[in-house]
């Protein structure tokens, strides 16, 4: 049997795809988006008109990681919410390490994030003008556009009670 150069080049590459597919776990959730230049103005473009809530965390922020489960019980409790994670770790953190530490929390269902190459307080600054990097960071944007944010642990009740506001239960 012969096999031609094109032949060898199709099993080549259906290998490296069968390959890659194994290496992904079963239960692979939202693997994060690259969070650039853009990628705010899209988030908010693409959810005009309905209340958001944008998420701004970290592996090396102590608090960040005490919540993240209280996160994935509010979201449970809140499946209608759009919920976006952003990982901001500045020196670039590993996909596959927030995907799977957000399905852990039971966040795998929520968009997420990590932040992309690029001057951090640019992206910062497009974010919020008064946001100076500290973590956790939560910003609430209502459907009508307008802003509220917070540094620091969440409170749920609040949380809760400004999406009841929103229309959203």
């Amino acid at each position: 049997m012969r096999w031609s150069l094109s032949s060898i080049a199709r099993a080549a590459m259906l290998a490296f795809a069968l390959s890659s597919m194994a290496l992904r776990p079963a239960c692979a959730g939202n693997v994060p988006h690259p969070f650039d230049s853009t990628s705010w103005q899209t988030l908010l473009s693409t959810h005009k008109g309905h209340p958001v809530i944008v998420h701004f965390w970290g592996f090396s922020c102590g608090n960040c990681m005490v919540e993240l489960n209280d996160w994935g019980r509010f979201a449970k409790t809140h499946p209608d919410a759009v919920i976006a994670f952003v990982n901001w770790d500045r020196r670039g953190a590993d996909p596959a390490r927030i995907e799977s530490a957000l399905d852990k929390a039971g966040l795998g269902s929520v968009q997420s994030y990590v932040l992309g190459s690029g001057f951090e307080e640019k992206l910062r600054f497009a974010v919020d003008h008064d946001w100076m990097g500290e973590l956790p960071y939560t910003r609430l944007i209502a459907g009508d556009g307008t802003a509220t944010t917070f540094s620091g642990a969440a409170d749920f009740t609040k949380l809760s009670q400004w999406l009841d506001g929103q229309g959203q239960r």
